[in-house]
């Protein structure tokens, strides 16, 4: 009989920026806080609206979040608030708990992380559309130039 192992992927965006707790009493770890909301067009405004917001901790330990600590160090722009991450891992059977301002509980699930990497092709997307935002190309009126040697001329077959 062979066990089974369940792998969760989270993507989304990194809510704040990781924290990380050296060794000492405990092991050490680092937390990616990753977020993700829900978007949907709207038929009757055509316009996008949010839906509901989701949270994970990813939690990593021992040499593998001392990896990641170093890395951070190393590129602080790779998993810096904001970034389009994707995470995957175990889910841990223990979420943060807390209680809100309004004396409720809530919960935080936690994945027990093997690995953490930045969306590329999100992140990419995004600079390139904060790029072409802040850069508009010049608009021509007549882009033939005046002194065009070939203007008018018949392409010969």
């Amino acid at each position: 009989m062979t066990a089974i192992k369940t792998t969760n992927i989270v993507e989304g965006n990194l809510a704040q920026e990781p924290k990380y707790f050296p060794q000492g009493q405990y092991v050490a770890r680092i937390v990616f806080r990753i977020m993700h909301t829900d978007r949907k067009l709207n038929p009757q405004t055509n316009q996008w609206e949010d839906g509901r917001t989701t949270a994970v901790d990813v939690n990593f330990y021992g040499a593998t979040a001392e990896r990641y600590a170093q890395t951070i160090q190393q590129q602080p722009d790779a998993f810096a608030k904001g970034t389009a991450v994707a995470a995957w891992g175990e889910l841990s059977d223990r979420p943060n708990t807390w209680t809100d301002r309004d004396g409720n509980p809530q919960a935080t699930p936690v994945i027990n992380g093997t690995r953490i990497i930045p969306n590329q092709l999100v992140n990419q997307r995004r600079a390139n559309r904060q790029q072409s935002n802040s850069t508009s190309l010049p608009q021509y009126a007549n882009a033939v130039p005046e002194q065009d040697p070939w203007a008018g001329q018949q392409a010969q077959a």
